[in-house]
């Protein structure tokens, strides 16, 4: 029996804002795998978008070219920092199914935890390495995981992770409310809806940061012949 790459995201932006400076792209690995690109720019609005579009479109090119995530990253970074001068910032993730070496691997410049499931095992894994764009010498942690059924690894920006300051119920710490709910056999696209759904509830409904998350889940399958398949739903303002 083979294994099924389940890749999914969910976003909002925030409140009262027209554009979410939080973008996520998908891309096909020419060394074989897929890549899920997710960039949190400074701020909100056009400008935090238009910097969020640069940096992707920057990191899904050099993937497409076979470039190894953690150089990925480190581009991504002196291309910020060389044309904003260490002023402005932003968080990158990097989620990878690498058929190559038959891993997942998390290459992030990040703030918040990254989680990872094993089974009924829920951790976080803390960042080492924070946003790109500030220091002339940044580079990204990199988590590597063998790719094997009933592994699940969710990341998201720091709108998720920030969901419930405002009305003082503290951080959404993500690994613990999995753990609670226990989404047993779940698809990638329910866990990101359901995530997001919990982080816009602790804000009241009204999101007070971009909010975006998304999860890679790997399960068992028999399927053929084998079929890949791409859902999106954008609702328009």
């Amino acid at each position: 029996m083979g294994l099924a790459i389940d890749l999914a995201t969910a976003k909002t932006n925030k409140y009262a804002s027209r554009e979410s400076g939080d973008t996520v792209e998908f891309v096909e690995r020419p060394t074989g795998g897929f890549s899920a690109v997710m960039v949190d720019g400074q701020g909100s609005g056009a400008a935090a978008k238009s910097l969020s579009l640069q940096l992707t479109s920057r990191a899904v090119g050099l993937l497409k070219d076979g470039v190894r995530d953690g150089v990925v990253a480190r581009a991504v970074h002196d291309t910020l920092f060389a044309f904003r001068g260490g002023k402005v910032s932003a968080t990158l993730d990097i989620l990878s199914a690498d058929l190559k070496t038959n891993d997942i691997v998390a290459t992030r410049n990040a703030v918040n935890p990254l989680v990872v499931a094993d089974g009924d095992e829920i951790s976080s894994v803390q960042p080492e390495a924070g946003p790109v764009g500030l220091y002339h010498f940044t580079r990204p942690s990199v988590v590597r995981l063998p790719l094997k059924a009933g592994l699940m690894v969710v990341s998201y920006t720091d709108g998720i992770f920030g969901s419930g300051n405002r009305t003082r119920t503290g951080a959404f710490d993500v690994a613990g409310w999995l753990q609670a709910v226990k989404p047993v056999a779940a698809t990638s696209l329910s866990v990101a809806q359901a995530i997001l759904d919990e982080a816009v509830a602790r804000d009241s409904g009204r999101p007070a940061d971009d909010m975006a998350v998304i999860v890679l889940t790997v399960s068992e399958q028999a399927e053929n012949p084998l079929v890949r398949t791409i859902n999106m739903r954008i609702p328009l303002p």
